[in-house]
């Protein structure tokens, strides 16, 4: 099967991130999404966001928007070298009957929450799915009053786990608890742990192996998990190989933080090299 014969549909909300040069879309449907465009997928996301969508990218995904008054908007704040990152708004849950019927037979179905917008619920619904997947940070974290975003426990896990193909997971998504990660692992049939500039380890058939990142200078790392997660589900779903699919994740992913937002999106070019880079 050719790249542009694989649907890849994600689910999840479709951000306004609030930056110093104004409002830009983020999410993880935007970034994961743009990226199965750019590996020559039939991309099709669901969302829920209060008008038209329209990305800064020649190839433009099928977009199906749920009802919502508005957006879900962060904003990230550097303070002495740390980032904080707030939520001051939060569109609605993405439902069943939200999903197009015929886009419920898509090769590969990646669950992108961001704020708590797939409940279990949509979860169960798609879970008969041959290929379900799953960046599950929007499940593992919640804000204060004043939106600043902490780390929470994820309630439902036990149940979601066993049912997704593979989970791509920040270490920052659980505070660096390595009691939370090794139960994640133990639940899952492949979890992949992002770690930044560090790389990635991936827990599969009760191994783990770890993936060191090249050392490239961060612009702006915004996406770089997301876009990681895309790549690691293409290369899985048509590989089978979940140690080379996380050699070519990490590359792909390490190059995004040279850009900012999503300019990070990877090209053409940086795929076919890698590609060919990794292969060989």
């Amino acid at each position: 099967m050719s790249s542009n014969e694989i649907s890849y549909l994600v689910l999840g909300h479709i951000t306004q991130d609030l930056t110093p040069s104004g409002i830009e879309l983020g999410g993880t449907v935007a970034y994961s999404g743009l990226t199965a465009c750019a590996l020559g997928h039939s991309v099709r996301m669901v969302t829920a966001y209060p008008q038209d969508i329209k990305f800064p990218s020649v190839k433009q995904p099928s977009i199906h928007r749920c009802n919502t008054e508005k957006a879900t908007q962060f904003e990230n704040i550097m303070q002495d070298g740390k980032r904080s990152q707030y939520c001051y708004s939060q569109a609605d849950c993405i439902l069943p009957d939200c999903i197009p019927s015929e886009w419920l037979l898509s090769d590969i179905i990646h669950c992108g929450p961001v704020a708590q917008e797939i409940p279990f619920e949509t979860v169960q619904f798609l879970a008969g799915s041959s290929f379900l997947c799953a960046t599950p940070q929007g499940w593992m974290r919640s804000w204060d009053e004043e939106g600043l975003v902490h780390p929470i426990t994820w309630d439902w896990a036990e149940k979601a786990l066993p049912l997704m193909q593979a989970v791509v997971i920040s270490v920052d998504d659980v505070g660096e608890d390595e009691k939370v990660i090794a139960e994640m692992a133990r639940l899952s049939k492949i979890l992949v742990v992002t770690e930044a500039e560090d790389g990635a380890r991936v827990y599969w058939k009760g191994d783990a192996r770890y993936f060191p990142a090249p050392n490239i200078p961060i612009v702006d790392a915004t996406g770089a998990g997301d876009i990681f997660a895309a790549v690691y589900f293409s290369r899985l779903f048509i590989t089978g190989d979940a140690w080379q699919s996380a050699r070519i994740a990490v590359q792909l992913a390490s190059l995004s933080v040279s850009r900012i937002g999503l300019q990070s999106i990877p090209t053409l070019q940086d795929i076919q090299h890698n590609m060919v880079e990794i292969i060989k």
